[in-house]
């Protein structure tokens, strides 16, 4: 901490007292950190990385993330800050065993953003509330004795001994009194943040406001002293007005980040339990310590888990890493991995959900992925630099009426630098994004590329994959005669291994089939399963692979063998997602280009395609994976969305401009696609491309109104029309009109 402090040219923190200063606008005390061991015992991670969500408390604008991002660079064992500046929260990533997490949460306290453990209940800012009563009253008081003057109560007892000039005196002493008072109980909410701010070497947007209410202060005591005008009731009203806006925006950011968090999607997700020996499948957010789990290969670890047996996990979720690591029998996995071993593996719940951390992965903050193809956020720039903008517009403007009329350049610099704040437009832009994840979170749909609302709104083409993507889970499956009961637990327990489209059509069709603890299960990437059992080998996929002689049959078909000998054969048909034909009537009604490609039969293509209303010579079968990325490529002009689920889908991915898939659960497509979805009904695809419209629209209106209202205000306030308490009026109103007007439209639509 204190080479973060001498770097920082910050030395004289220890001058001032350090821990022990508490005054009002001093170095602000430091809180404990008490929790943060335990914490970090806990937290989700593998056995080198600590990942940790934290509420924070104090972002207000892109400066404010600016600050907090540059100040955890500095920090030794540091690899990944994200912050969510609408939602209060940080995720940090940083090496276990290091103190980057401490020193950081010790900076940041210091520079005014207070962390804590992340909750689902938001913490309300009453200091904030309180502050804005003390200062709504002293405003109050000052109106009054001002408004007594300017309506020559003086003169009306010019008679009396408070007469001639008396009174006014005497009243101007008072109005020097309150506006004192409204500087150091409200001055210290813009003042630190302003302050911290330049010690770090960025120009925060309280600044101006600090600047603008320094300068009405000082030139109402100048003029005081001197007989000339003073400003103390609009400096009064100034600071009333300020913090009442900013009180008002923090508690409709506080209702919006309710509705945000309120929905994290589980509820799509179910895990494997074994209940009396028998799978069961169930939703993840009703599994308790203790449970025992089943994870086939690809599986989505649904809570902290201890496996019975070694077994190696990649972690891509939850630290970035998507190479496996290696876990030994006994050993504790995260929640948020995904098993990559070829045999399913038995673990045993040592957390429920709510603890265990997966729903904060699942909402986490989409990452920046650099395939943006240069798109540069129009409002990430304009923050940057509006504040440096906001000053030397202030510098002009007064120096152009010292010229003019030297009595009206100090209003006129105060107005500028307090009317432009663009606060909100910190918060509203991304208010708007966070609720629009929200959105499709309740949809099922998941967002993992920050980029993807944005080239949600360049794509022409939408590519889909056939098994898997717009088929319900891939296939329906129905037993061709009976199934010896002999061959029931063996089968169970083969299906119940794998998450291959066939293994969960037949584990569908069977009643709480009992499950073989002792049996492992092989499954041979794109031909089928195999293991032993009661001194046999069995094995499950098509005739050529069990070692059955082929036969001519009609349909699709997938069947069991012991030993070469047939035991029971399952006929497969398609099963459309319910509403796939009605989503790509959809997209199709938007002007969206939309191709089927799959690696199955090319007449079962283009009987799917004629089912799903697509054209016939846009659907093309038996593709190998480099077929599926040649055509993607060829299609793809920076406009084409691909959708698949399967892993001979990932070159396409890899070749298209953006990319999604429902294999949420399941290792490698995810990690290379902008969205996931879980649901039993088609619809995620249409979504996606609604909210983005949605978001564009909210976006863009809010731009429109900082644009309008901004230069409107500008005009008026270098043609000395402006004053300061107007400006007090304006800039909070402005502010939470627009923090408003993001969350009413994203409400109306989440109720339509």
């Amino acid at each position: 901490m204190h080479e973060l402090l001498r770097r920082e040219g910050l030395l004289r923190f220890y001058d001032l007292g350090g821990r022990d200063s508490g005054a009002v606008g001093s170095v602000p005390r430091l809180p404990s950190f008490d929790w943060l061991p335990d914490l970090e015992r806990l937290a989700a991670g593998d056995g080198a990385t600590v990942r940790l969500v934290l509420d924070v408390q104090g972002i207000r604008c892109a400066a404010c993330v600016w600050l907090l991002q540059t100040v955890w660079k500095r920090q030794p064992g540091a690899r990944d800050l994200r912050l969510d500046p609408s939602l209060g929260r940080a995720t940090l990533i940083y090496d276990r065993g290091s103190r980057a997490a401490a020193t950081f949460l010790a900076a940041a306290a210091r520079f005014g953003y207070q962390m804590a453990p992340a909750s689902r209940r938001i913490v309300r800012d009453t200091g904030l509330l309180l502050r804005f009563g003390i200062c709504a009253a002293i405003a109050m008081n000052a109106m009054i004795l001002a408004v007594s003057l300017y309506f020559g109560l003086d003169r009306v007892v010019a008679g009396s001994a408070a007469g001639d000039g008396g009174l006014r005196t005497l009243f101007g002493q008072v109005l020097l009194v309150l506006g004192t008072l409204s500087v150091v109980v409200g001055g210290p909410v813009f003042f630190r943040t302003a302050l911290a701010g330049m010690r770090a070497g960025v120009v925060h947007m309280d600044l101006p406001i600090s600047l603008g209410l320094l300068l009405a202060f000082g030139g109402s005591v100048y003029g005081q002293l001197t007989g000339g005008a003073v400003y103390f009731d609009t400096v009064s009203i100034f600071v009333a007005f300020m913090l009442g806006g900013r009180f008002l925006q923090q508690r409709t950011l506080a209702k919006s980040r309710d509705q945000v968090l309120a929905d994290d999607g589980a509820e799509h997700m179910r895990a494997r339990r074994l209940e009396h020996g028998v799978v069961a499948l169930t939703p993840v957010a009703t599994l308790r310590p203790g449970d025992e789990l089943l994870l086939a290969p690809g599986d989505l670890v649904p809570v902290r888990v201890r496996v019975a047996t070694a077994s190696r996990f990649s972690l891509d979720w939850i630290d970035g890493e998507s190479e496996p690591r290696a876990f030994a029998a006994g050993s504790e996995v995260p929640a948020g991995a995904f098993h990559c071993g070829r045999g399913a593996v038995r673990a045993t719940a040592s957390a429920d959900f709510v603890t265990s951390g997966l729903g904060e992965l699942l909402g986490q903050v989409p990452i920046d992925r650099e395939d943006t193809r240069g798109r540069v956020r129009f409002w990430q720039r304009l923050n940057r630099s509006y504040a440096l903008g906001v000053l030397v517009a202030a510098a002009l403007g007064a120096g152009v009426w010292s010229l003019i009329d030297p009595d009206r350049a100090l209003p006129v610099a105060i107005s500028v630098l307090v009317i432009t704040c663009p606060c909100a437009m910190g918060i509203a832009t991304p208010l708007a994004f966070h609720l629009s994840l929200a959105q499709l979170r309740r949809r099922g749909v998941f967002v993992r590329s920050r980029s993807l609302l944005d080239k949600a709104r360049c794509v022409r083409k939408v590519v889909f994959d056939k098994t898997g993507t717009v088929t319900h889970g891939g296939l329906r499956a129905r037993v061709d005669g009976e199934l010896p009961a002999a061959a029931l637990p063996v089968l169970a327990t083969m299906v119940a291994s794998s998450n291959h489209p066939v293994s969960q059509a037949i584990l569908q069709g069977l009643d709480r089939a009992p499950f073989v603890a002792d049996v492992e299960v092989d499954e041979v990437a794109g031909q089928g399963l195999v293991c032993r059992a009661h001194g046999a080998e069995w094995r499950l996929g098509g005739r050529a692979f069990v070692g059955v002689p082929a036969a001519a049959v009609p349909g699709r078909e997938c069947v069991l063998a012991r030993d070469g000998e047939l035991v029971a054969r399952y006929l497969l048909e398609e099963d459309f997602r319910a509403g796939a034909a009605h989503e790509i009537a959809d997209l199709t009604a938007r002007g969206l280009e939309i191709h089927l490609l799959s690696g199955d039969r090319p007449d079962r293509v283009q009987r799917a395609a004629a089912q799903l209303g697509i054209a016939a010579e846009r659907a093309r079968g038996g593709m190998s994976p480099a077929d599926k990325a040649a055509v993607v490529q060829a299609l793809d002009r920076g406009d084409l969305m691909m959708v698949g689920d399967g892993l001979n889908d990932a070159p396409a991915f890899a070749a298209a401009f953006c990319a999604g898939t429902p294999a949420m659960d399941r290792p490698v497509l995810p990690a290379r696609a902008d969205f996931c979805f879980r649901s039993a009904e088609a619809g995620a695809v249409r979504a996606v491309f609604e909210v983005a419209d949605l978001h564009a629209r909210v976006v863009r209106t809010n731009l429109t109104m900082a644009l309008i209202y901004n230069s409107s205000t500008l005009v008026a306030c270098f043609a000395a029309a402006m004053t300061p308490v107007l400006c007090a009026v304006l800039m909070p109103i402005s502010s939470a009109a627009l923090v408003l007007h993001t969350a009413t439209r994203f409400r109306r639509r989440r109720a339509a």
